[in-house]
């Protein structure tokens, strides 16, 4: 231990003579240790532990999958006799409960607020084993019928909406116009299911509908057994779906598997991709890091060999240099690494603000924990290692009796180790064009996707959903009665264009119906999705009419069977027929709740396509229908403004409450923004990271290329100085230097495009709209390092051609 303090002391002393190199070390690696721990963060909390709950890795859900489509996913809701047969039948879950979604609405003074409010199973709150912070969880007793109505808030609803005030406890709230008191708060990650409140609510044998007609349906999650398998609980479960397909077949697709899913996977799945992608860009940027800091200690070891020749002649051992060498490299390496953490803490609230929140679990925490501490200091003391120990190796396998002959200072050592500092660069050069590609790739991907041509322009637009009280919106006339004065007054509204009800939110989606059209045989099921909407949809989102016409007010008003189409919707089922006259049934609008007989709507118009299943899919057949026609299916409306959307929205809020002051608002936005939350962050946020890892890795090359000939080409200012005094120009010396250094720039560029193209797989499915090997950002990014290399080889070559040849001479 005496002399390991004694290495210590004097790796400070030496390292306190050299400010300027270990501020540059300490700096390079604070870079790439700081990023590493960041994004180890982000996968620890979300990847990892995103959720609060006990055992949490072992809770699953169950999946109907449909065969004949080729998407992901499948079916995950079941109508209670449904789940309460999978709970009960199954030999694979120790725990199974579930939930189902629903609209609460609060009225108050002002008027009434929307809430997500979420139906609990029994034995919930000690399935996730979470106690409340405030009061207490639901009991058994409060799922027995004739209980008095209670529920349970969250912590993020009790602060944002209600001040954080404990006196609410054991208050009653009317929700959905019933006396609820409020027994409890949970803790401030407990957020299943993204609710703000859960209602107790036991599951009946017999399938029930909801307030708006529709069938409840619960959404399971299951504790596996201990020992027992995802593929185990699938196979258990297959057996009892396919009997309960016979009982139940409209719930079930003529093809089906069951599918096992972890309750992780299901949430942060398809962002785990990209995580770990940007983990491995890290991983890249800090060897670039310890690339540079290794060429800086192999130069630092060159110019002290004559010191460890001295020290060797003074009875110090080889063991002895290569520990006092890594010495030097783990305080390195540990400055770095506190710098780093720093450099972390500070970063990643940018980060989880540049992350995509719908993603990500409302659960997890992304903060720098013992764990990720820990990481830091892993990743620490590798990076010493990976950057001390070559250095220190070839230090001590030196002959160190030939620095006590050399005529100058290290002269010779210059090209002893030369070789190993190109080795590094190049290294270092092929890393470093390996992330710029990616980056490339993924900012060619997202411009692609920010170009994609919508079919309909989503600026100026407000949007709002409006969940109507069901007790009093359950039938056609009744949901106009409210639309109907409403359109006319937001139309009045100064800075409103015009306005419309819709039932989605273009372009994502529709209600899905099978079709039908006289005349026309398939022997496959033909489906369409269809919107509900009034007569200013097209001119709000600016949908282009091909043939035909909208519709007009009157059509609306007395609920007229007209419709517009597609193109596609043309184009798939009508073929080169004219589509202006034609018939089509929907029939999923004679089993709504509020059905619509006979519903067959007459085509009036058809319009270009818009996007309608998100910006990356074709679009598909679609239909549109007045409003009026049916008074189910969920409502809101788009606002077309002459200025900032949001800035209407106070205007339009007060409009919507004197129409009806029992209506909330939900979903309040822009148009515009919610493409960018739902379509565009997922691909910035990749973009945006791997762009900075990516920069930070060329200004690291181009230090490592500028300090490897620099120290080189001071290292031969004798031979440069003789080189000129036998006749050699200034241009001569020049050219010669930035030879020396291009050549290992190409040399890493060839080395960084194979592997990129080697890699291109594993980065193909975060792109849409460009090739994973695409020419154009393969060629760009090699001109760019090429451009980089020449820029930091051209300053020490200028320093080394004004060298005066009598002073070169005389250099030692």
């Amino acid at each position: 231990m005496g002399t390991l303090r004694q290495d210590i002391g004097y790796a400070l002393r030496t390292l306190r003579k050299s400010p300027g190199f270990a501020v540059v070390a300490i700096l390079t690696l604070a870079l790439g240790i700081g990023a590493s721990t960041a994004i180890f963060s982000v996968i620890d909390n979300v990847l990892m532990e995103p959720f609060p709950y006990r055992d949490a890795n072992r809770l699953v859900t169950v999946m109907i999958h449909d065969n004949d489509r080729s998407e992901p996913g499948g079916r995950d809701g079941y109508i209670g006799p449904e789940f309460l047969a999978y709970a009960e039948q199954n030999h694979s879950f120790d725990g199974v409960i579930a939930d189902s979604g629903m609209d609460v609405l609060y009225t108050t003074k002002e008027g009434t607020e929307n809430y997500r409010g979420e139906l609990v199973t029994p034995g919930t709150f000690e399935f996730f084993g979470v106690p409340a912070l405030l009061g207490r969880v639901l009991q058994p007793a409060d799922y027995e019928p004739g209980a008095p109505p209670v529920f349970v808030m969250r912590y993020k609803t009790w602060v944002n909406q209600f001040s954080a005030d404990p006196n609410i406890l054991n208050r009653t709230f009317v929700l959905n116009d019933i006396p609820r008191t409020l027994i409890g708060i949970m803790p401030p990650r407990f957020a299943w299911a993204g609710a703000d409140m859960w209602i107790p609510e036991k599951p009946d044998k017999a399938a029930v509908t909801a307030s708006n007609g529709f069938p409840v349906h619960w959404f399971l999650l299951g504790h596996l057994k201990p020992g027992v398998s995802e593929k185990e609980a699938q196979a258990d479960f297959a057996v009892i779906a396919e009997r309960l397909s016979k009982v139940y077949p409209k719930e079930y697709p003529k093809h089906f598997r069951v599918e096992i899913e972890s309750l992780t996977n299901q949430v942060v799945g398809r962002f785990r991709t990209t995580l770990y992608i940007v983990m491995a860009a890290v991983g890249l940027l800090l060897l670039i890091a310890c690339g540079n800091v290794a060429n800086l200690l192999l130069a630092r070891a060159t110019g002290r060999e004559k010191e460890f020749a001295i020290r060797a002649t003074l009875g110090a051992g080889r063991w002895r240099l290569v520990r006092q060498l890594l010495v030097e490299s783990l305080i390195l390496a540990l400055s770095g690494a506190t710098f780093g953490a720093l450099i972390a803490w500070g970063g990643l609230k940018s980060l989880v603000a540049a992350m995509p929140q719908e993603i990500i679990p409302e659960e997890a925490v992304v903060r720098l924990n013992p764990q990720v501490l820990a990481f830091t200091l892993a990743i620490s003391v590798m990076t010493a290692l990976i950057f001390g120990l070559v250095p220190a190796l070839q230090a001590a396998r030196r002959d160190l009796n030939d620095p006590l002959r050399d005529s100058g200072k290290g002269v010779s050592g210059g090209f002893r180790h030369g070789r190993l500092r190109d080795a590094v660069v190049v290294l270092e050069v092929a890393l470093s064009l390996t992330l710029l590609v990616a980056a490339g790739l993924l900012m060619r991907s997202f411009v692609a996707l920010r170009e994609v041509h919508l079919g309909l322009q989503p600026d100026h637009i407000l949007v709002a959903r409006l969940p109507l009280p069901h007790d009093r919106y359950k039938t056609a006339d009744q949901v106009a009665g409210f639309f109907r004065p409403l359109l006319l007054r937001l139309k009045e509204l100064p800075g409103v264009v015009e306005v419309t009800e819709t039932s989605t939110l273009p372009p994502y989606g529709g209600i899905g119906s099978d079709i039908e059209i006289p005349g026309k045989s398939h022997a496959e099921k033909w489906t369409a999705m269809f919107q509900l909407c009034s007569e200013g949809y097209f001119p709000v989102l600016k949908i282009q009419f091909m043939d035909g016409r909208a519709f007009t007010p009157a059509e609306v008003d007395s609920k007229r069977k007209v419709a517009v189409v597609n193109q596609t919707f043309v184009h798939k089922y009508l073929g080169n027929d004219n589509p202006i006259g034609q018939r089509v049934h929907i029939a999923k609008l004679e089993t709504f709740p509020d059905p619509l007989p006979d519903a067959w709507f007459e085509i009036i118009g058809v319009v270009a396509d818009a996007k309608n299943r998100g910006l990356q899919e074709a679009s598909e057949p679609e239909v549109w229908v007045p409003y009026t026609v049916t008074g189910s299916a969920a409502r809101g409306v788009l606002v077309r403004t002459s200025q900032e959307p949001m800035s209407m929205m106070n205007a339009v809020r007060h409009e919507i409450w004197a129409t009806d002051n029992t209506v909330a608002l939900t979903l309040t936005g822009t148009l515009e923004g919610y493409i960018r939350q739902f379509t565009f962050a997922g691909p910035r946020f990749g973009f945006l990271l791997m762009s900075i890892f990516g920069a930070i890795g060329l200004i690291l090359v181009s230090i490592g290329v500028y300090s490897v000939l620099a120290y080189t080409a001071a290292r031969r200012t004798h031979e440069m100085g003789i080189r000129m005094a036998l006749g050699a120009e200034g241009g001569d010396v020049l050219k010669l230097v930035i030879a020396m250094g291009l050549k290992l720039v190409a040399v890493g560029v060839v080395i960084g495009v194979v592997a990129s193209v080697s890699l291109a797989r594993v980065i193909a499915t975060q792109l849409w709209g460009v090739s994973a090997y695409d020419p154009i950002t393969l060629s760009a990014v090699a001109a760019l390092l090429l451009m980089t290399g020449l820029i930091a080889c051209w300053i020490p070559a200028r320093r080394a051609a004004r060298v005066d040849p009598l002073v070169a001479l005389r250099y030692e």
